[in-house]
């Protein structure tokens, strides 16, 4: 396991018990995050299409995990070349990998979704890590 995933396992165990004492949900958050009023980009996080599945491989044949609902997003870990999909209005063989928040808990790597189900400004964007 990288190091980056470790310390993020870290920090989400750290913000999931936080959360439990707090009564907060965990989960529900935007892709966007405010301290003050104003959104903040988080890096790597991208919001998803609702309907989109999460998968066990970078595949329509792998296993399912779960299914976005309103408002689920992915903390993008690194992209790969997976299979060609093309629903008429998105063409693209990326798929992303990550840990996936469609509920009150992610479904932590490795899962992957499809890049044409998540909202990145291109497939892949600039700078990501390649799997």
């Amino acid at each position: 396991m990288h190091a980056h995933r470790i310390a993020r396992k870290a920090l989400v165990t750290g913000a999931a018990a936080a959360a439990l004492l707090s009564g907060v949900a965990l989960g529900t958050a935007p892709a966007m995050a405010s301290t003050d009023g104003a959104p903040t980009r988080i890096p790597g996080r991208y919001t998803m299409d609702v309907g989109s599945n999460v998968r066990g491989g970078p595949n329509l044949h792998s296993r399912i995990y779960g299914t976005a609902g309103r408002g689920a997003y992915i903390d993008v870990d690194c992209w790969a070349r997976g299979q060609d999909v093309n629903t008429g209005n998105h063409h693209t063989d990326v798929w992303y990998q990550g840990g996936v928040w469609t509920g009150p808990r992610p479904l932590d790597p490795p899962v992957w979704v499809w890049g044409g189900n998540v909202d990145t400004p291109h497939d892949p964007p600039r700078g990501l890590e390649h799997c």
